[in-house]
């Protein structure tokens, strides 16, 4: 039975139960907000072959759920075949208390996970799968990862344009720096479940272009990044496509689209800016 509260005794029997993989799990729960079974096994777990690789996840999870420090969402994805693979973790109210005590979450009081809604839960696993696909590039040699990081974590704040009476906020779901050679690419990512429509897409460009005219990226780090744009099919592609040729010639080229599964052929073979 998992514990119920985030007690001092509690987050330390956690403490004292915890290896090393355990923490990376940790964390990237942590970071991703949910992750499936599937994921953690295929992040945390790739060392083994198939069928340990399931058993050793299952472990783990359990364990880890039974000191509350996970916590599994009542539902699965990928139906029923998908089995204990397919079940969703987010941090449990001990999990929430260790990442504080960590630092990977501001501290505030723990709180029960919600069940979050099936359109919510269905872009945050995608995130998720963006980052693991990357991380199995990385381990795999496919591509040479130097940061990655997710909401929050990779949003910009900095201060709006006339006439805004407070600092604004960009908001990409992910950042990603590769190595190129002797240089370094980035990223801004966006990962796009086609359920918006053209007039909300082209707010999101222009909140790009509007922080690209800051300056405050490129004083901080050298260089705008390229967003991307990652759609579930082509038909998606070619509707972002069009918003984007609704924007200033000049600035077209600081956005690439594509599909999500062709998320590696994209990071290889476009173009960017080095630094």
């Amino acid at each position: 039975m998992s514990t119920r509260y985030a007690t001092v005794a509690a987050l330390a029997r956690l403490e004292r139960s915890l290896t090393d993989r355990d923490v990376a799990l940790l964390h990237s729960v942590s970071e991703l907000r949910f992750v499936s079974g599937s994921q953690l096994a295929r992040l945390h777990f790739a060392d083994h072959d198939d069928q340990a690789r399931a058993r050793a996840t299952r472990r783990a999870t359990l364990r880890l759920a039974r000191l509350g420090a996970l916590t599994r969402l009542p539902r699965s994805v990928g139906g029923v075949r998908a089995g204990s693979a397919g079940f969703v973790y987010g941090l449990g109210l001990v999990g929430q208390r260790f990442a504080a005590v960590h630092g990977w979450q501001p501290p505030r009081p723990p709180r029960r996970s919600h069940v979050p809604g099936m359109m919510f839960l269905a872009h945050v696993l995608q995130v998720a799968e963006l980052h693991t696909r990357l991380t199995e590039a990385d381990r795999a040699g496919r591509l040479e990862l130097l940061e990655l990081s997710a909401e929050p974590a990779c949003w910009r704040a900095y201060a709006g344009g006339i006439g805004a009476q407070a600092p604004t906020t960009l908001k990409p779901d992910s950042y990603v720096k590769l190595g190129a050679g002797e240089y370094e690419d980035s990223y801004f990512i966006e990962v796009d479940m086609g359920s918006e429509g053209s007039r909300t897409l082209l707010t999101k460009l222009r909140a790009y272009l509007t922080y690209q005219a800051s300056g405050v990226e490129q004083a901080e780090r050298g260089v705008f990044p390229k967003t991307l744009w990652l759609t579930p099919d082509e038909a998606r592609a070619e509707v972002v496509r069009g918003c984007v040729r609704r924007l200033p010639v000049a600035c077209r080229d600081l956005f690439a689209v594509a599909e999500f599964d062709a998320l590696l052929t994209t990071l290889n073979t476009t173009e960017v800016t080095h630094t």
